[in-house]
């Protein structure tokens, strides 16, 4: 009795859908949470990857797999690679055999010295033997992390200029996506990493869709900058409003977060400067001012104590050219 009465309500279910998988809320989706049909993410060397990309060949994988890692520290460093600009497949695997290498290498170059040094290097060059491979396998992470940070801030440089560009395109009529187009061409010689980018999200629009690409570039570019720009282009994409005075808005912000924090770094250069200078600068000055005054001192002890001398010696000659009295002369006189 109960089965027809579920059948009706499969039926119901399928011709009158629910809410949340309507289309409209199924837009809005990618906005308010995550997906979750979304497709699972790959591993960079889960795919074919050619031996021209990799650092020594074919032995990389091997050299890497010698440098164990966890993988909340190989995501960390594919992040730093991917934000430093090193997009291919073998940029993890290449840094790790790279790490490895120069750690091998140099703990082979210290041993070496260790057995024909004379004997008193020897406790220099076994302190060397451990501090030269830590600092070979410690330097390229940070040298990728360093330019990561480089190439972020020139992006958030750049952002303003992205902003008013793509308001004018924007009030002109002009589509999100052709404006990124254009201004990915416009600003390759005065920001060329955010041209970098936007040229990646642009081929991404071309083979996907724009929501798709702003969110990979926001992935890509750790910045609370680029956060917000790709989310008010999200929202904008996917809502259909527009954007004109929110784009102005938000591009007069950014310019002042930017200047505010030119000013605070500006202000903290005072502080980072008063040691180079209190050890540097400050002995010199004073040797420069006090200088003169020294020698003048010196000069007026000097001639005081020369003064001091002469005069105990004019008063022992004097004393020395005395006429001295003949006691025998008074004695023969009494008698």
């Amino acid at each position: 009795m109960q089965q027809p009465s579920d059948q009706s309500t499969a039926g119901s279910d399928s011709t009158h859908p629910r809410w949340h998988n309507r289309r409209l809320f199924m837009a809005l989706d990618g906005i308010l949470g995550a997906d979750a049909q979304a497709v699972p993410a790959v591993d960079p060397e889960e795919l074919p990857i050619s031996n021209d990309d990799y650092l020594f060949g074919g032995i990389t994988p091997a050299l890497a797999a010698m440098l164990p890692e966890s993988a909340e520290r190989r995501a960390k460093h594919r992040q730093s690679l991917t934000a430093a600009g090193y997009r291919s497949r073998a940029a993890w695997a290449n840094l790790t055999a790279l790490r490895f290498v120069l750690a091998f290498v140099s703990m082979i170059a210290v041993g070496y010295w260790l057995i024909v040094a004379p004997p008193q290097f020897e406790l220099f060059l076994m302190g060397l033997l451990v501090a030269l491979p830590l600092l070979a396998w410690a330097i390229p992470p940070l040298a990728v992390s360093a330019k990561a940070t480089e190439r972020r801030i020139d992006i958030d440089r750049g952002l303003p200029d992205v902003l008013d560009m793509l308001n004018m395109g924007v009030s002109q009529g002009l589509t999100a996506p052709q404006c990124l187009h254009r201004i990915s061409q416009e600003i390759a010689e005065a920001h060329p990493a955010l041209a970098e980018e936007l040229r990646i999200v642009d081929r991404q629009t071309q083979l996907g869709s724009l929501t798709h690409a702003l969110r990979n570039f926001s992935q890509r570019i750790d910045s609370p900058e680029v956060a917000t720009f790709t989310s008010l282009l999200i929202q904008s994409e996917t809502t259909g409003t527009s954007i004109s005075q929110a784009l102005q808005d938000y591009s007069d912000s950014m310019r002042s977060t930017l200047r505010e924090r030119a000013d605070a770094r500006a202000n903290s250069a005072s502080f980072w400067m008063l040691a180079p200078v209190t050890l540097c600068l400050m002995p010199s000055v004073f040797l420069f001012l006090l200088g003169p005054a020294i020698v003048q001192l010196d000069d007026f002890f000097g001639n005081r104590a020369s003064e001091l001398v002469e005069g105990r010696n004019q008063a022992l000659e004097s004393l020395n050219q005395q006429p001295q009295l003949d006691l025998s002369q008074f004695s023969q006189n009494g008698n």
